[in-house]
């Protein structure tokens, strides 16, 4: 593969790790009519719990997924490490938003308050 191509793919894997964090730090309490509980969990987690929970697991899924990126541009000197990052970081990424997910399929559009 070129050098050009990889980086190119790491920037897109690099872009998709850094919609993670932003989401992770700012938007789960800023959500409007967002319930603050979860449909898998059910009430073993609820409120400042849950809200912590997926901020931790949207900040560790785009930990890993930009460490992936950093594995694809650098893939010389560091082969076969993207695989497994890509592997972590889908998965508790995947898992954070079925946690957050609290069952209301109507609001498949979220809609966030505009910051005044």
């Amino acid at each position: 593969m070129t050098a050009w191509l990889r980086y190119l793919i790491a920037f897109v894997v690099g872009c998709h790790g850094f919609t993670n964090i932003p989401f992770g730090l700012l938007v789960p309490a800023r959500l409007i009519e967002w319930q603050g509980r979860s449909r898998l969990l059910g009430g073993a987690v609820s409120g400042d719990r849950l809200n912590t929970l997926v901020r931790a697991l949207h900040l560790v899924a785009g930990a890993a997924i930009l460490s992936c990126a950093a594995a694809i541009a650098v893939a010389p000197s560091a082969p076969g490490w993207w695989r497994p990052l890509a592997i972590v970081g889908a998965a508790i990424g995947l898992g954070a938003f079925v946690v957050f997910y609290d069952g209301q399929a109507r609001l498949l559009v979220w809609k966030v308050p505009s910051v005044p």
